[in-house]
């Protein structure tokens, strides 16, 4: 499955069910997401009545087998959904591809009971998982997150914890994150938190913990500079009391779950960001054909058609990476290096798409009214979150490393 473009940017790999799923997709974010989209981040507004279409058009579970309830569909189309929705809001965009997030570790890491008892609900859009992994001291170095899960129950004196390190008796967490999205609109949280604080990331260890227990607190939503209507929460873990069958995969296999999910959320973001950069692309040209300086619309002027070239070379480069790396995972094969140079390529790309949309529109695209201004915002986050451009630069570069180390050659 290869991830060309047709000459009007459809991938090739989109078959006849995918673009009736694409066709039908669009037609709702266009008409019912794209309109209200400039009131809701004006406002900060959480859509959870999008979310809710969103589900009932059974878009929470694309990738959940059918026998819990899911779409049993690949992650090319979910690639292809990420898309639309995020050509239509960003912020709508980042709660879709956060719900996939927490949902990836569960699919892919629980249990089978933990998947009997939460896929379904995950994949109707009927219960909600939020991913907490980022702490004010642990962003791309998750090995130094504080966050402490103690085996057993408390003492009288309520800090010596005196069960079988296995947590057998159940678990104990203390500590806090931070950027959690969808935290409060979840219903509960997988949490990383060091079970063994020598071993690094092999003493990490995840967690299933209902948003409603005791000792949890949220934050309010933090204020940002874009995808305003995603809401991001700071959280305290105050001895808070877990189940032993709370724990998600194995004991110390967190590091590896959250490395792991993370892999795959990276090509949902190069999914966001290249959404971004279509609407981008849109509206710098519909702006180019309208709007006449010298006595002819501005797309006639060299400068402009070089600039809106430069738009469309970036777009589809996006693309075709995401697809590419969907494609790969869809085959089960190693994304690390696929998945990286994804994210990395659409992040940027965006960013450079929406800077020039920007320039084309002049001063017109720089002012509040503006949508390009809404998606200058809007885009700067997406070469930060799930692994800055930096790190992705960093991950590539210690594969093509390890590539040529093994077999002499990185092509």
């Amino acid at each position: 499955m290869s991830g060309e473009l047709s000459s009007t940017g459809a991938p090739v790999l989109l078959d006849e069910q995918r673009r009736d799923f694409r066709d039908t997709l669009r037609d709702f974010c266009r008409k019912e997401v794209l309109p209200g989209a400039a009131r809701r981040d004006a406002e900060a507004e959480y859509p959870a009545a999008l979310v809710a279409r969103l589900a009932d058009m059974g878009l929470m579970g694309i990738t959940v087998p059918e026998e819990y309830g899911g779409l049993g569909l690949d992650m090319v189309t979910q690639v292809l959904a990420m898309e639309e929705v995020a050509y239509a809001d960003a912020s709508l965009g980042s709660v879709f591809a956060g719900h996939y997030l927490g949902m990836e570790a569960l699919r892919v890491f629980g249990s089978s009971e933990q998947r009997e008892r939460y896929l379904p609900g995950l994949a109707a859009g009927s219960f909600r998982l939020a991913f907490a992994l980022t702490e004010p001291d642990a962003g791309s170095d998750i090995s130094r997150i504080r966050t402490r899960a103690t085996a057993g129950p408390l003492s009288c004196g309520g800090t010596t914890p005196h069960a079988p390190r296995n947590g057998s008796e159940g678990w104990t967490l203390t500590g806090g994150k931070t950027f959690t999205s969808n935290a409060r609109e979840s219903d509960a949280l997988v949490v990383f938190a060091m079970t063994e604080p020598d071993a690094g990331i092999k003493g990490i260890t995840a967690f299933l913990v209902p948003t409603d227990a005791d000792g949890l607190g949220f934050s309010a939503p933090i204020e940002k500079l874009g995808i305003r209507g995603e809401h991001a929460y700071e959280i305290s873990l105050d001895d808070v009391r877990i189940g032993r069958d709370a724990v998600l995969g194995e004991i110390g296999g967190g590091g590896r779950i959250a490395l792991e999910v993370l892999n795959s959320a990276r090509i949902d973001v190069a999914a966001l960001a290249n959404g971004v950069a279509m609407r981008a692309l849109d509206l710098a040209t519909g702006y180019a054909a309208t709007r006449v300086q010298f006595g002819r619309p501005i797309r006639d002027l060299q400068a402009i058609q070089m600039m809106l070239a430069e738009i469309d070379t970036l777009v589809q480069t996006g693309r075709l990476h995401a697809y590419h790396a969907a494609a790969l995972r869809d085959r089960s094969e190693d994304v690390r290096r696929a998945g990286s140079i994804a994210k990395y390529v659409a992040s940027e790309n965006c960013f450079q798409s929406v800077d020039k949309a920007l320039q084309i529109h002049g001063g017109y695209g720089y002012v509040k009214e503006s949508e390009i201004e809404r998606l200058y915002r809007d885009c700067r986050i997406f070469r930060i979150y799930e692994g800055t451009s930096q790190i992705q630069l960093l991950t590539i570069a210690k594969l093509l490393a390890r590539l040529h180390d093994k077999h002499g050659t990185v092509v």
